[in-house]
């Protein structure tokens, strides 16, 4: 094989990952279940592994609700998020909490304030495919009037 095909074949095949198309999954069919029951099944990868750990700690009290699962769920379910989850220090939380829009990323990605009537918890009010794993830009419907305001870095 001559160097430019090669070349070509590897750009057409690195443009989808440099375009940024953040398409996660599939999950586990237990985490789905579990999770996906209440809120989108979020990406294990938009969390370090502390993060994960803390919130699979306090099941008992997640966010209002008692989401206590049986001890071999929450064994597979764990490891599945330790296994999969960021080795990046842009995705642990800034503070002792474990919420995703505590992240630095989260925070430069979607800047300081959510959508009116809205909130940033609720991922499928933007992004419309968030339940098959797909946050990619495409798939952005953006309530009527907002815009993002990212923070002034002097």
């Amino acid at each position: 094989m001559k160097p430019l095909p090669i070349a070509a074949l590897l750009a057409v095949f690195a443009a989808p990952a440099l375009a940024g198309d953040h398409a996660y999954g599939p999950f586990p069919a237990d985490y789905v279940e579990e999770c996906a029951s209440c809120h989108v099944a979020y990406p294990p990868q938009l969390l370090t592994a502390p993060g994960w750990q803390r919130v699979m700690a306090q099941l008992d009290k997640h966010y209002g609700v008692d989401a206590s699962l049986d001890a071999k769920r929450h064994a597979a379910i764990a490891d599945f998020l330790r296994r999969a989850a960021s080795r990046g220090d842009k995705l642990a939380p800034t503070e002792m909490t474990a919420r995703m829009t505590k992240t630095a990323w989260f925070a430069r990605e979607h800047g300081p304030t959510p959508p009116a009537k809205t909130s940033f918890a609720d991922c499928a009010a933007c992004h419309t495919a968030a339940d098959k794993g797909d946050y990619g830009e495409r798939g952005i419907r953006l309530p009527t009037g907002w815009r993002r305001v990212k923070e002034r870095r002097d």
